[in-house]
């Protein structure tokens, strides 16, 4: 699926009522401020900061807001309901990653550089597929593991990170959110942390194959132990840094583009 953007737009004020309305595209609403009630399709739906909808063109719509509110919306000429429900109602994730993504479309749209219109339709094939894997019946949303998730992230290279001190900080018992995390994501947040930093580990390498040492490579994924982290690398690839970096000099192309030549 690829959306052909037409327009985004952003409100420069505060509303506290939006009188019932149509368009004749596709609209996808981000609630930017405030929480309120939208009325879409004679359907009641809640809205607070990060609700989005998409709503199908033709279709009557409002909202109100007691504190008022801003939103922003993407008009769209191509679009399809995903799993065929017509109006769509989701909430971004804890990094906001809808929101800048639509942010960098509006911005891009202001700037008017040569490019703009591709630019722009790719984040909005990248804005239909965030909300296709958050419709996708298989995926758990939980916004305390997601946010988890992104500490985590945020501190694959550090050496020092103490995951059992960011576990008693999440609210919960460190048991029972061991459990909820594995439920939501299949790992352990340790495991968790450990796959996030040898996969971080193969990208260097990949990039740096031999000009840097092993222990480098260990550092930069956060492991001041570069015996562990070789052990515990081998535990995942099935194969030692060494190795696997010998592999990536005999085959660099293939490791690094995941494309495979024949003779």
């Amino acid at each position: 699926m690829s959306m052909e953007i037409l327009l985004v737009n952003k409100s420069t004020k505060k509303y506290y009522t939006y009188p019932l309305h149509e368009h004749g595209y596709w609209e996808i609403i981000y609630n930017l401020y405030g929480e309120g009630t939208a009325i879409i399709d004679e359907q009641e739906y809640d809205f607070r900061e990060g609700t989005i909808f998409y709503i199908p063109p033709e279709t009557l719509h409002r909202k109100t807001a007691k504190k008022g509110f801003i939103d922003a919306s993407i008009f769209i000429k191509d679009f399809s309901a995903i799993d065929g429900i017509e109006v769509g109602y989701f909430e971004d994730d804890v990094n906001k990653t809808f929101l800048n993504l639509l942010l960098l479309a509006y911005d891009t749209q202001l700037k008017e550089i040569p490019n703009a219109k591709s630019i722009i339709s790719a984040l909005g094939d990248v804005l239909y597929q965030l909300m296709v894997s958050w419709s996708a019946s298989a995926y758990k949303r939980n916004d305390s593991v997601e946010a988890f998730q992104s500490r985590l992230a945020e501190n694959i290279s550090n050496c020092d990170f103490d995951i059992n001190s960011e576990l008693r900080k999440t609210g919960y018992s460190s048991s029972y959110f061991r459990k909820l995390f594995k439920s939501h994501t299949g790992y352990t947040p340790v495991n968790y942390l450990n796959h996030l930093r040898i996969e971080y580990a193969k990208r260097q390498f990949q990039l740096y194959h031999d000009s840097r040492t092993i222990k480098e490579i260990a550092l930069q994924s956060g492991y001041s132990d570069p015996y562990y982290f070789s052990r515990l690398f081998k535990k995942h690839e099935g194969i030692s840094p060494q190795k696997y970096v010998s592999e990536l000099g005999k085959y660099d192309m293939d490791a690094l583009t995941g494309i495979h030549y024949s003779d």
